[in-house]
């Protein structure tokens, strides 16, 4: 359940397994006999075209020598957009039509919404939880966050894996299916990531729903398994709108910062847990750009804040993801009866674009990290991380930036997304390109920070960098 991860991909693989049985019933339904062949190359397609997004994982790593910055900026990139999803699945169909070979045009249609609906699937459980996706690329570099589901969600394969399993007439189905089931169960039960209490609801829920789907036919089956998925979900996202009223309602008065501004509002939940949500807000008042995390009760009349607490002691959810920050603040926001604040850290608004310009390693971060925070680790180094994956040794999105010498990668790939806190940067990272000393031209290939929502297209050759940032003054800021 590391939070390194989008939606894990036992979860895509079922939900591309489900469309698959959908569309196997509709064949049946058309009066079409779905043989062997067909059922395995419907199974089969569904997993691989769920799945088939996340082949960024190819490229998107060390092979771009730019260190962390290839995994971060290039996962969830291009192959997680609705053009590449598109063009993939026919890719897919088509394999997919040679190896059943001619077995008329319902099944071929049938391939085809597999193969489309599955690559699909893949970006829209992405945008269920706090990393984000940018599906409109390349009309539109923006990230979008769902901030609702937790990244291994137990519900869904509790739901999902029953309406399979009872459905599967090979023998690798109904070995492998319980395996995974069993799986959830014993991560449910021993990482003590799940509450104890909601840990005995899965499990009872465990235990009954296998009966239920036992006594339902094959299309009931699927249909109740897509049905309930999308209820789980549909139930995680109105509390995830109720945690961010309740979020920005008790950061709207601040103790002794005048006019604070929120900015953003991160959110997870408790796997499996509707009423308890870790959060992280920023936020800026006329001097400083603030962070700060915050455990949530939503539902208080149901699922009390004390609650809450005592049941999320260790784990994501339970801990504090700023607490390997120095120079951490006690919260400047008032603690309400749904809200309780765990701690604050802050810098000067300047210090963000000031490094942006001066070091291409935090230039290029800004085109993913949603929530920045940096500290000194020594005289000549920084560590910038995003505050959502955690800080230091427990998080995978740490940067080191050399606060002095030349760019560490001047031909680095920098995608063309749009930053997620253009609302911290000033002109020079907007468009102004005399404000980055360039003399009112950037490089053939340097992308922007759009300020109008939509980022610039990246490009792989040249330097991909600003010249200004290539060069890389020192920086002897106070961070």
């Amino acid at each position: 359940m590391s939070a390194n991860a989008g939606v894990d991909n036992v979860t895509h693989g079922l939900a591309g397994l489900l469309v698959a049985d959908a569309a196997g019933h509709w064949l049946e339904h058309r009066k079409v006999p779905v043989t062997p062949r067909i059922r395995r190359a419907l199974s089969v397609l569904g997993i691989v075209a769920a799945e088939f997004p996340d082949s960024d994982l190819v490229y998107s790593g060390p092979v771009l020598d730019m260190g962390p910055l290839g995994y971060l900026l290039h996962h969830r990139g291009h192959t997680h957009t609705i053009v590449w999803a598109v063009a993939s699945a026919l890719l897919l169909w088509w394999v997919a039509r040679r190896w059943v070979g001619g077995s008329g045009r319902l099944v071929s249609r049938a391939l085809l919404v597999v193969a489309l609906v599955g690559t699909l699937s893949h970006l829209l459980l992405d945008f269920t939880n706090s990393y984000g996706v940018h599906p409109f690329w390349p009309f539109d570099g923006r990230w979008y966050y769902g901030d609702a589901v937790f990244i291994v969600e137990p519900w869904l394969w509790l739901v999902a894996i029953p309406a399979l399993f009872w459905n599967r007439p090979s023998s690798v189905g109904k070995v492998l299916l319980p395996l995974f089931y069993l799986l959830i169960l014993a991560a449910v039960w021993f990482l003590g990531q799940v509450a104890r209490d909601v840990a005995v609801v899965l499990l009872v829920f465990a235990a009954t729903w296998p009966l239920v789907q036992r006594m339902l036919g094959g299309v009931q089956r699927t249909a109740s398994g897509m049905l309930t998925w999308g209820l789980v979900t549909a139930l995680f996202f109105v509390a995830s709108s109720r945690a961010e009223a309740t979020v920005r309602a008790a950061a709207s008065s601040a103790a002794g910062v005048g006019a604070s501004q929120v900015l953003d509002v991160v959110l997870n939940p408790g796997p499996g847990d509707w009423g308890c949500w870790s959060a992280l807000v920023m936020s800026r008042d006329s001097e400083r750009y603030r962070v700060t995390s915050a455990f949530v009760a939503p539902f208080g009349a149901v699922r009390s804040l004390e609650v809450c607490s005592a049941r999320y002691q260790q784990g994501r959810i339970g801990s504090d993801v700023l607490a390997g920050l120095a120079g951490r603040a006690d919260p400047l926001f008032v603690p309400t009866a749904s809200v309780v604040w765990r701690s604050s850290w802050s810098a000067p608004l300047a210090d963000l674009p000031t490094l942006a310009r001066v070091r291409c390693e935090v230039h290029a971060a800004l085109y993913f990290m949603r929530t920045p925070v940096w500290q000194r680790v020594s005289p000549a180094q920084l560590l910038l991380s995003d505050a959502r994956f955690g800080i230091g040794g427990s998080g995978f999105s740490d940067v080191v930036v050399p606060t002095n010498g030349v760019c560490s990668f001047p031909n680095g790939w920098i995608p063309g997304w749009v930053p997620p806190r253009t609302d911290l940067l000033d002109a020079s990272l907007r468009g102004d390109s005399a404000a980055l000393g360039l003399g009112g031209t950037t490089t053939s290939n340097s992308p922007t920070v759009g300020s109008s929502g939509r980022g610039r297209r990246g490009r792989r050759q040249g330097t991909g960098i600003p010249r200004a940032v290539v060069r890389a003054p020192v920086w002897s800021g106070p961070a």
